[in-house]
């Protein structure tokens, strides 16, 4: 139901507009389509967010500032293009009152149109429960009780459940949190990745870090989306290591050591990663690539290693390692496999290319420093192959 501020402000403004406008032209079709476009823009500002946090690049507490900066933007710009659509229409003498009744009602459709239902003005800034700690707990608890009002009323506003799951995480109350976000994605109508992302980590912490089928479904879910999510992939991970599915292990693993960490994660991470390949035996069809770097290796470089058929073309098996802490030793072989259905073992024969990658790609580009094999006859090996691999700077 429109709650009671905007409904006397929307009774009130053809009382005050009428006399103004009277006789004078409507709006142009140039205005309405700025203010449509500002309108599309901001939504779609809203939604890139809300995806950067779906795919880890944005933390909970970043997406909440982000989203709060936002909406006073918008609701400062819209506003600013709807007294600019009127001040053409009418003339000095009558753009003061007109000016006056205009904002007075945006600020109330405003926070309509950018936070959700009018009547619930308590709910103004919720998004700010993303960038609470979980110290915070008195402030975490007011905003328990107002949101569970909300929903309690409004059982079909998504944002409201989805915000009280975000509270219900940061309380520890992990089986409450997956309630919320299952009753968001239900009212959302529509799979999300945001909701999907946070749904299954309350479903992991309350299952004690096992992946059941359902957050097995939610995971893929996300990874459909943001095949490299940091963290459904760790999830993953971690459950395979419990379940001692060393091989699942040690691909996700691989897939998450190729991205950007922290050092303290990455090193945490790559224990995981050595352990489970402890845990499996060795295969024929394999490379083990030593590698020694002559000089000072670029910092913000990736290494890659690359088992590939000879002369170029798709490779067999990569592991993309970024720096500044490069990997002394690579072991090539099906784990880390580009495709399932093209392992390594179905090779004869490959060359393996060593690369320092200056912009992050795996295609050569100058300055790269590269290092690559003569020709490695797989077939012909009943145990791994031993590589030695020196990068050096490229030739000036």
């Amino acid at each position: 139901m429109i709650g009671l501020s905007l409904l006397l402000g929307l009774a009130t403004l053809p009382f005050v507009l009428w006399p103004l406008l009277r006789g004078k032209a409507a709006p142009t079709g140039e205005a309405n389509t700025r203010l449509k476009s500002l309108k599309s823009l901001y939504r779609s500002r809203r939604e890139e967010l809300e995806r950067e946090a779906a795919e880890g690049l944005l933390s909970p507490e970043d997406l909440g500032v982000a989203l709060d900066e936002h909406d006073r933007a918008s609701l400062r710009d819209l506003e600013q293009e709807q007294i600019g659509a009127l001040d053409s229409t009418t003339d000095t003498g009558r753009q003061a009152p007109v000016l006056a009744a205009v904002v007075a009602v945006l600020a109330v459709v405003g926070v309509y149109a950018l936070i959700g239902e009018p009547e619930a003005e308590a709910l103004a800034g919720a998004q700010t429960v993303l960038a609470l700690p979980e110290s915070a707990a008195e402030e975490l608890a007011d905003w328990r009780d107002t949101l569970e009002a909300r929903v309690a009323s409004e059982p079909d506003d998504a944002k409201s459940h989805y915000l009280l799951g975000h509270v219900a995480l940061k309380q520890q109350r992990f089986v409450a949190a997956a309630a919320a976000f299952e009753q968001a994605d239900r009212a959302n109508g529509t799979p999300d990745a945001g909701i999907d992302l946070y749904w299954l980590q309350a479903r992991f912490l309350a299952d004690k870090g096992v992946i059941n089928d359902r957050s097995r479904e939610l995971a893929n879910r996300v990874l459909e989306r943001a095949p490299n999510q940091p963290a459904v992939l760790e999830m993953l991970a971690i459950d395979a290591m419990r379940g001692e599915r060393f091989p699942d292990a040690v691909s996700l693993l691989n897939r998450l050591l190729g991205q950007r960490l922290g050092p303290g994660q990455r090193a945490a991470l790559e224990a995981g990663y050595q352990q489970a390949r402890a845990q499996l035996p060795s295969t024929p069809a394999a490379v083990d690539v030593a590698i020694d770097v002559d000089g000072k290796p670029p910092e913000t470089a990736t290494l890659f290693v690359i088992a590939r058929p000879v002369g170029g073309g798709m490779p067999f098996a990569v592991v993309r390692r970024p720096g500044p802490d490069y990997p002394r030793s690579v072991r090539l072989d099906d784990l880390v496999s580009m495709n399932p259905a093209r392992p390594l073992s179905t090779a004869d024969a490959i060359e393996v290319v060593v690369r320092l990658s200056r912009s992050g790609r795996p295609q050569k580009q100058p300055g790269d420093w590269e290092w690559q094999s003569a020709t490695v006859e797989l077939a012909e090996n009943d145990r791994p192959v031993a590589l030695e691999a020196a990068l050096a700077p490229p030739a000036s």
